[in-house]
């Protein structure tokens, strides 16, 4: 009877999840103690131009997508398309190759358009 590989997932691969999760919120709690948010004064609806107001940094490259293409495409297509692409990337493409040049091309196209709104 040939052996059948298994991974072992408990305590193995929760272990390596625990200590990932521990390090990135002690991380974000270090990060958020040493810098504080650039927060401006109370908001007057009346007072700020349209071309001043900016998202939140996590829908910055939405907004500066927003500016270019129509709605239905640069806030909803879009969004939906790089969610299920990166969601199915596991079952979609059996090259580790291909899959992780895939998933760097979201994240950069993801992290440029969010920096150009941010800095624009």
């Amino acid at each position: 009877m040939p052996k059948i590989n298994r991974v072992k997932t408990v305590p193995d691969l929760v272990t390596k999840e625990l200590i990932a999760l521990l390090s990135a919120c002690s991380i974000l709690i270090l990060v958020s103690t040493l810098f504080d948010a650039p927060l401006g004064g109370p908001a007057d609806p009346n007072g700020v131009p349209m071309e001043n107001v900016k998202a939140p940094w996590i829908f910055v490259g939405i907004q500066q997508t927003l500016r270019f293409l129509p709605p239905w495409l640069a806030g909803l297509f879009m969004p939906f398309m790089a969610m299920l692409l990166l969601g199915a990337l596991p079952m979609l493409v059996r090259q580790r190759r291909l899959g992780l040049i895939i998933f760097f091309g979201i994240l950069v196209v993801g992290a440029s358009l969010t920096l150009w709104g941010y800095l624009n």
